[in-house]
């Protein structure tokens, strides 16, 4: 004969059985396993295009400008022309020009060849040290006068600057004997080549990304068939062990029934109901953290936290008073939220229940839910010894347990806390735990 707690274990278990994730949910996992993989290669395939791409055209402008940065600094200290054999002296090495941009790492020998006036449309200004200007020399650009070169070298020598860029020539500005020599040149073709290579890259780039895209895409079913099997595997074992165990369990506790009914209660018939209950619970657990973690039929509603708290709070109070423990609440009233009702009184039961467990003796319980905003927040409080820092990150780890000894003398599995943040995460919320003074333990959720 079945009593009703083998009944109940034979129907609970049996419950969280059928629950099981059916193929079109399991596959609607695997699809957001997949995509998830996909976004996150592809993100880092993006930032190392972006670096790659962007730093190649950003050192080809600065290549660019230092190259005729060289072509000007030789400009100017040849006095407005191109030095080569008969003409005057490249510039010294150690020449004031030169060792203003010496320190560039992009900054190379250039040579002046007999073709280098005729690849570069440039003019020269020379100006007085008040800033006016006596001469200019635009005998090697056609596209500027001289009035339009004399206006140039008097816009960039009132911004104070010795070099830079102005429009598209790149101007450089050198005393001498008489004042000034204001040297440019023109960047103009440069600039358009850097440009068309710059949408160039961004568009080979682009195509690259793409198929890139489609080859990790279809590629990523392969890469994560190991994950998915392991985890059908893991889940298929948990169903598989639940339904073996639970028949075995049911008869164990109703031959436990007959035997007291037939020789009497005694330590060995109450170890075995223990043991046997433990058990039972310990599946349940399992199941309910694999059906959490897989968000599977979550039925998210408008729920009452507030009554749900308050009916847990009744329940656990009692078993607190019977171990000589203040159980108080601090519960305010009609606290609704969108969420799962199985889930949340789970929840508020492993916390309370956790915190009477290590609760230390004739100490104190305190439940308190409150809403500030739009979240709400859920703190479990109890007197007890103070968890270890370094171990409080660990707390929430399926099977964790800090004092193996301790554990096992209160009847835990370690598996509680687990499915508490496993409920909280399917929620979108926050769980955590701290110690505040006066040797008090706080477990804390936000929703």
């Amino acid at each position: 004969m079945l009593t009703s707690q083998s009944v109940r274990l034979t129907e609970d278990t049996g419950f969280l059985l059928n629950s099981r994730i059916g193929k079109k949910e399991w596959n609607g996992m695997l699809r957001k396993m997949k995509w998830k993989f996909v976004a996150f290669v592809m993100a880092c395939i993006a930032v190392l295009m972006a670096v790659v791409v962007g730093g190649i055209n950003f050192f080809a402008r600065v290549q660019m400008t230092e190259h005729y940065d060289q072509l000007l600094e030789i400009l100017v200290y040849n006095g407005g022309e191109f030095a080569y054999d008969g003409w005057k002296k490249d510039i010294d090495d150690d020449s004031d020009e030169s060792k203003k941009s010496s320190n560039s790492i992009f900054r190379y020998n250039l040579k002046i060849t007999k073709e280098t006036p005729f690849e570069n449309r440039y003019f020269s200004v020379f100006m007085d040290e008040e800033g006016n200007v006596n001469d200019a020399n635009v005998d090697h650009i056609s596209a500027i006068t001289a009035s339009e070169a004399e206006e140039y070298a008097k816009d960039v020598f009132v911004l104070g600057r010795t070099r830079g860029t102005y429009d598209t020539f790149r101007y450089i500005i050198s005393e001498n004997e008489d004042g000034y020599i204001v040297g440019f040149i023109d960047m103009y073709q440069h600039i358009q080549n850097n440009f068309y290579i710059e949408k160039l890259s961004i568009l080979l780039s682009g195509s690259l990304y793409l198929i890139l895209f489609v080859i990790i895409y279809l590629a990523s079913g392969k890469a994560l068939a190991p994950i998915v099997q392991n985890m059908e595997k893991q889940k298929q074992f948990i169903t598989d062990a639940g339904h073996e165990l639970k028949t075995p369990l049911a008869v164990i506790s109703a031959d436990v029934d007959v035997i007291e009914l037939t020789a009497g209660k005694s330590e060995w018939t109450d170890s075995i109901r223990k043991q046997t209950v433990q058990m039972s619970e310990l599946i349940k657990h399992l199941l309910f953290l694999s059906k959490m973690e897989e968000k599977y039929e979550l039925v998210m509603e408008e729920i009452n936290l507030s009554q749900i708290s308050k009916d847990v709070a009744d329940r656990i109070s009692a078993i607190a008073v019977s171990q000589n423990k203040r159980f108080r609440t601090d519960i305010q009233d009609d606290i609704m939220i969108k969420g799962d009702r199985s889930g949340m009184e789970h929840l508020v039961s492993v916390l309370t229940e956790n915190a009477v467990k290590y609760c230390s003796d004739e100490g104190e319980i305190n439940l308190k839910l409150y809403k500030n905003g739009k979240t709400v927040h859920l703190e479990v409080r109890n007197t007890g010894e103070p968890l270890d820092e370094k171990m409080i990150p660990r707390l929430f780890d399926r099977f964790y347990r800090p004092d193996e000894s301790r554990t096992r003398e209160k009847g835990g599995h370690g598996i509680g806390l687990s499915i508490a943040k496993a409920i909280v995460t399917a929620h979108k919320g926050k769980i955590g735990a701290h110690n505040e003074k006066d040797n008090v333990v706080a477990f804390t959720v936000e929703l």
